[in-house]
Parts: C-alpha cells; sequence; structure tokens
C-alpha cells in the first residue's frame, strides 16, 4: 500500500517537481536485434513475443530509497502505464527489470517505450523514449512459388554441356513475394528427394534486393557431387524476425551432368572393308570418292565441333572438312581427287573435337592406298610385231601414248624414256618426256615424241625397254607403269 500512497503524493505534488527534459537513458531490451541498412529498427525477435518481454533499467544516480522515502519506477507502452517498481531499500542492479505482458507483443509495427523515476525527495524524471518494431507476419509466397530455371534445363534437363556454356553455374529466380523486407533469409537445396536437407545457398537480402529480381545459383560442382537423376530445387524464405519459415514447392529436374568421357577412337574408311585401326585402300573401290567414318562408340557432346582429316595437313593431297554427308551423321566424303594424289602412298585419317575452346585429336588410322591397279603400258606408233624399225621412223617421228587409267586427271604428271644398250657405252636412258602433264582424264594421252636421230644412240640391233611412270603428287614419287619391249632394227 505503501507505493500506491507514495505514487499518489507524487502525481499531487506542483507540476514544477516533474522535469520535462529526458534526462535517463532509455529502457533495454536485450533481445532486440541488431539494427542493419534498410531494416526495420529495433527490430524485436519473433520468438521474444511469444512470452512477456524483459525490459531492462540502468541503475540512476543518487539513489537513496528508504521506507520514510521510497523511490518507484513506473514503464510505458505508447504512453500507456503498464507496470511499475518500487523500493525503500537500495536498489540491486538484478531488481531493474520490469516484464511487458504477451498481450502488447501481438500488435506490429512501432511501439514507443519509456520509463518515469520518482526519485526520494519526491522529483521525478522521464527517460529517453526507445522506439521497437514488431513484426509477427511472415513473407507471403505466390501459389506459383517454384523456382524458375531456363526453358532449356526444363525441357532438355541439367547438362555439363549446359553447365559449361553458363559459367559452370545453374541459374534460377525466385517468384516474387509479399512483405519482402531487408534481412529476409533466403537458403535453396538441392537433394536426390521431394524435402532433402543439402542445402545449396543461403542468401541474407540487403535493401537494394527487395527491389529486384531474385535470381540464385547453384554452382556445377555441388550438381556434379550430388549425381546425376532427377533432383528436387527447392528454397525456403525465413524473415529477420524469425517468423515461421515459408517453403516454396520442390522443383524436379532431369541432371545429366557427368562430363562425358572423352573416347575418340580411330576412324576409317568405308571402302576399305575394315574398322580396324590400320587397313588397305584398293583404290578401285573408291573411283567416286571415299567415305570416312567415325564409330559410334565415340562419346561427343551437343556443342562439339568435328574436323575430320584425310592426311596431316600441309602434306600434298591432304583434305579436312568439318560437313558430315548429312546432318547429324558421323560419315564424311573424301574427295576422289584427294584419294587420287594418295595412291602408292601411306597416311595417317584421324579427327578432332573442339570442345568448349579445347581441341581433342583422335586415336590415328593408318591407311595404305595400293597403286592403281591395270595400268597400261606404254606404246609406240612406229612398233610393228614388237620391231622398232629406223626406216620406219625415217624423217618423221615415234609417237608414245598411254592409254586411260583409274584415278586419272590433270594434276598428274608422266615421265616416260627408253632403256637400251647404247653405242657410246654409257647407260644413259633416252629420255622422251621428263614430267608431261596429263592434259585429259579420258583417252588417249600422247607423252612425247622421239625421232631417228635420237634412237640411232642405240646399237642396232638391240632390246629396248620402254618405260613409264606416273606422279599423282607433284613429281614428289613415281609409280611405274607396266613396261613394253620392242627390238631396235634398221
Amino acid at each position: 500500500m505503501w507505493l500506491i500512497t507514495f505514487i499518489r503524493r507524487w502525481l499531487s505534488q506542483p507540476a514544477s517537481v516533474v522535469p520535462n527534459a529526458a534526462v535517463l537513458p532509455p529502457p533495454r531490451i536485450d533481445a532486440l536485434l541488431d539494427d542493419i541498412d534498410g531494416g526495420q529498427p529495433n527490430l524485436l525477435p519473433f520468438s521474444a513475443t511469444l512470452a512477456p518481454l524483459r525490459i531492462d533499467f540502468e541503475p540512476w544516480q543518487n539513489s537513496h530509497p528508504t521506507p520514510e522515502d521510497p523511490e518507484a519506477l513506473t514503464l510505458f507502452w505508447d504512453g500507456e502505464e503498464i507496470g511499475s517498481k518500487g523500493w525503500t531499500a537500495p536498489i540491486e542492479d538484478t531488481d531493474l527489470f520490469i516484464s511487458v505482458p504477451e498481450r502488447y507483443l501481438s500488435g506490429e509495427g512501432a511501439h514507443t517505450l519509456g520509463y518515469r523515476v520518482v526519485f526520494y525527495n519526491g522529483n521525478s524524471a522521464d527517460s529517453t523514449p526507445l522506439t521497437i518494431s514488431i513484426d509477427r507476419t511472415p513473407p507471403q509466397l505466390p501459389d506459383d512459388n517454384g523456382l524458375r530455371f531456363p526453358d532449356e534445363v526444363m525441357t532438355g534437363g541439367v547438362t555439363d554441356t549446359f553447365l559449361q556454356a553458363h559459367g559452370d553455374t545453374l541459374n534460377a529466380e525466385i517468384p516474387p513475394y509479399v512483405n519482402i523486407e531487408a534481412g529476409d533469409v533466403l537458403t535453396w537445396y538441392w537433394s536426390a528427394t521431394v524435402g532433402g536437407p543439402e542445402r545449396a545457398g543461403t542468401w541474407i537480402l540487403k535493401e537494394a534486393d527487395t527491389g529486384r529480381a531474385l535470381t540464385i545459383s547453384v554452382s556445377g560442382d555441388f550438381i556434379r557431387a550430388s549425381g546425376d537423376g532427377v533432383r528436387y530445387a527447392r528454397y525456403t524464405v525465413q524473415d529477420r524476425a524469425g517468423t515461421a519459415v515459408q517453403r516454396a514447392l520442390p522443383m524436379p529436374l532431369l541432371v545429366n551432368a557427368t562430363p562425358v568421357a572423352p573416347n575418340f577412337p580411330a576412324p576409317y574408311l568405308k571402302e576399305t572393308g575394315s574398322t580396324a585401326d590400320a587397313s588397305t585402300l584398293d583404290p578401285s573401290r573408291a573411283l567416286n570418292g571415299g567415305t570416312l567414318v567415325i564409330k559410334p562408340e565415340a562419346t561427343f557432346e551437343p556443342d562439339d565441333e568435328i574436323t575430320v582429316f584425310w592426311g596431316v595437313p600441309g602434306e600434298y593431297g591432304a583434305y579436312s572438312t568439318a560437313t558430315p554427308l548429312s546432318s547429324g551423321s558421323r560419315e564424311y566424303a573424301i574427295p576422289k581427287l584427294n584419294i587420287a594424289a594418295r595412291l602408292a602412298s601411306r597416311l595417317e585419317m584421324y579427327y578432332e573435337v573442339t570442345r568448349r575452346g579445347n581441341t581433342l585429336g583422335s586415336t590415328r588410322h593408318n591407311l595404305t592406298v595400293e597403286a592403281p591397279k591395270n595400268l597400261p603400258n606404254p606404246q609406240c606408233d612406229k612398233v610393228t610385231g614388237n620391231y622398232l624399225s629406223l626406216g620406219n621412223v625415217g624423217n618423221g617421228k615415234a609417237t608414245f601414248t598411254l592409254t586411260s587409267w583409274q584415278h586419272r586427271n590433270t594434276s598428274q604428271f608422266i615421265r616416260l624414256y627408253i632403256e637400251g644398250r647404247r653405242k657410246d657405252g654409257k647407260k644413259d636412258p633416252v629420255m622422251v618426256a621428263e614430267a608431261a602433264p596429263v592434259s585429259s582424264i579420258t583417252g588417249t594421252m600422247t607423252v612425247g615424241t622421239l625421232n631417228r636421230q635420237d634412237l640411232e644412240v642405240f646399237e642396232v640391233p638391240t632390246a629396248l625397254e620402254i618405260r613409264a611412270f606416273l606422279s599423282v603428287d607433284n613429281l614428289i614419287s613415281w609409280i611405274e607403269f607396266p613396261h613394253s619391249s620392242a627390238t631396235l632394227v634398221d
């Protein structure tokens, strides 16, 4: 009863006894959250609104309460007196608190707390007010609240190719939600089950984030570590006050993000009839060109760029192309001219794969191209019955020719000469043509001519060998035709 009597006595004193200026520090609430930029000031955690809230006060100076001259503290909530304490003996620091009843903590928004102290001498002072914020309403997600992924992912799944093309990251947009505030905590999950606990990231929103689209990301490393198959992506939102966590619907995605292990076996040429890593081509089976084939076990990614090589670039007759016979095919045409350029030689066939800026090479195929079959013998218009008569040549010329052959083309050259026992004892042949260009792809070709004087270097009679050679590689090497024989006579 003494406290009531004391307060009545204080209220009945002249107004000059109650000072106008606030001289006491504000009340203290240890439960308040630290302020953040753009956030509600002095925010009270949601959990603190579910029980009476302790309000602490700092000791004031010159405190001397006695039974005759007690001291009292009254707490105000939005101007309403909600609690008081009085003392008739020295005040213990542990007793400087009042609890706010839970019913006052249900109202959202800003609330002002202050207190008034009546000292032992009858004077009083007010505190600096403390404004706190109460937020009991959680964020409100839309009905369609699932993460929004790129259309390419929704239709084709999460692949290693997609990740590599997008910085090894999968981004998704969080749909706008109601009551977004600075300090909201977004957490997203990537799991093999609908409600799996595997957390992929956390984001505490800043004030600037509340006015723009919210995009979260899952790293490629995290996705691969989770494995392939169906994975569920979801997120939660909880505000800074700690109200109930809001959970979005999980979004199922098909994941095939394990990188494709490079497997690039050697190609083969269809016309050889062999799929081994080495083979021999009968050029008569490739009169219209060849077909380089990449084996089905080669592993490619959708964005791989493939270039096939017939011979090493820089070699004569080498050819390369990135264009298959048809879209999606693993067969590539090798032109007949490039096959003709490698008659009677060995070459390497292979392909290169450009993947995300890196070039990977296949195993190489060692191909032997045989010389053309059924090459013609060189002919001479002055040879009759296997005799070449100087009398038949007379003042004219002996003309040497070749009929057509497989893979003949105008990039080729012919060498033709005659060997026999010479009058001067030398071994030198008589040259008809050193490097005669092939002038047409069909018909009988005139290689060259000799007059009587050219032939008279040989003894008479003597056996002559008429020898012809074909160069398909710009005079680098020579393929011999079947030779012809004749006896030189007068």
